[in-house]
């Protein structure tokens, strides 16, 4: 495998509408300004890492780990290695069944992992193994867009595994950056693995200014650390959806099944007064297997409702909710989507600050309401009524200068990124 070459880390296989536009964007992104130079493209890490976990560091972390980074640089790094696929934007797939194992059959499939087993044993799979090993070794430049990983809910054993990549390339003398994050991080033993790595990148992209915070916290250098609005923005500079697939008139909900009880229990509450408004009311998101359940929850709270149970590509979820009066959200990338067809957003923090951070920044006229906060139903549904009576800011056209906004800061926050992937390519 030759030098030269940028390397790009995301997930191209997903169930997530979100992560696929963001690996769509990241990809689309990257190819245009490439400058002629190669961009291979590595989706997330090999089956064969899915044996380590951050339990077997131990009391050091830091100290095994950067030693499992040089076993595995030094065993699976491999000149002749098959090259990895050059980046396209066809190599992101969505999975629409949404389909999402729970319970027992979870427990049985993880007791089970026979591809797992195999691949520890380098039985299957070893020819990927090598390639991505040896591409973060070798490429001039290692960029991981991390999709949802760093996040109270994530794993921390698959943050740490992709923090490997990024160590390897770095002990291989290669620059390395990550991209496109909320750094929103509660395991203590994850916090020193990435203090120890963010301190090598050579640029550290955050989606926020409490981010920012939280990079300086851990040693990151001020000068490599760059704010930068996520890069689903970008798909504001796509048509808009040629036609609506919602009710004309409908209030579209995407509500984050998983945290929708971390605060004051007030859906019933509110999904009672969202039905005095005689409205049509469609629950679809872009994470539906892990928010399907909760919607048809809210669902039966209400009549005039739809709840989308399939997973809708992130264009024909634009497609929902480009008819719709107002979106009402705690997804972030639905509640992007739904502004690039010009559809307000009344946004929802569903965890500790990522929604608010990005809406604040985005300096848009309706503050996220929080979950933990008494009264918060009440809240949201002033919100709802002003926009259906026209009241306050023109949303419309608030959501339009937003966009417009975000694209101009995301080039700015990327030039020195494309800078440096210039300068190394040239050395």
């Amino acid at each position: 495998m030759s030098q030269g070459k940028t390397l790009l880390i995301s997930r191209l296989t997903t169930q997530n509408a979100g992560n696929e536009a963001l690996s769509k964007q990241f990809i689309k992104y990257f190819l245009a300004n490439s400058e002629r130079e190669s961009v291979l493209a590595l989706d997330r890490y090999p089956r064969y890492f899915e044996s380590l976990t951050t339990e077997q560091l131990g009391a050091r972390p830091v100290e095994k780990f950067d030693n499992l980074a040089k076993d595995l640089m030094h065993r699976f790094t491999v000149r002749n290695a098959e090259r990895l696929p050059e980046a396209a934007v066809d190599l992101v797939i969505l999975d629409e069944s949404a389909r999402e194992i729970t319970g027992f059959l979870r427990k049985i499939k993880r007791k089970l992992a026979w591809r797992k087993r195999l691949a520890s044993l380098l039985l299957i799979e070893k020819d990927h193994l090598l390639s991505a090993v040896t591409g973060c070794a070798m490429s001039d430049l290692i960029v991981w867009n991390p999709a949802g990983e760093i996040h109270p809910t994530g794993s921390a054993d698959q943050v740490m595994r992709l923090l490997l990549l990024l160590r390897i390339g770095q002990m291989s003398g290669r620059k390395t950056a990550v991209i496109n994050h909320s750094l929103e991080i509660v395991d203590d033993r994850l916090r020193q693995l990435i203090a120890h790595v963010y301190a090598n990148l050579d640029y550290v992209g955050v989606r926020d200014a409490k981010s920012v915070e939280v990079a300086l916290s851990l040693g990151v250098r001020k000068e490599r650390i760059f704010e930068s609005p996520d890069l689903v923005f970008l798909a504001s500079r796509e048509e808009k959806a040629p036609h609506g697939k919602s009710l004309k008139g409908s209030i579209a909900l995407a509500i984050n099944g998983l945290e929708a009880s971390s605060g004051a229990d007030e859906w019933v509450h509110f999904m009672k007064g969202l039905g005095d408004l005689n409205r049509p009311i469609v629950l679809v998101s872009n994470a539906v297997n892990h928010d399907r359940d909760f919607s048809k929850y809210l669902a039966s709270l209400a009549d005039n409702t739809k709840v989308i149970e399939y997973q809708p590509g992130y264009l024909e979820l634009r497609s929902f909710y480009k008819d719709c009066l107002v979106l009402v959200s705690s997804r972030l990338h639905a509640s992007i989507l739904a502004l690039c067809e010009d559809t307000p957003v009344m946004s929802i923090e569903p965890s500790v600050f990522k929604l608010t951070a990005i809406f604040e920044q985005m300096d848009y006229p309706v503050k996220t309401v929080r979950l933990q906060e008494p009264g918060w139903s009440d809240k949201l549904l002033g919100d709802i009524r002003a926009v259906l009576n026209n009241e306050g800011a023109d949303l419309v056209a608030e959501g339009a200068r937003a966009l417009g906004q975000q694209v101009e800061l995301i080039d700015r926050a990327f030039r020195p990124l494309f800078a440096l992937r210039s300068k190394t390519a040239s050395e």
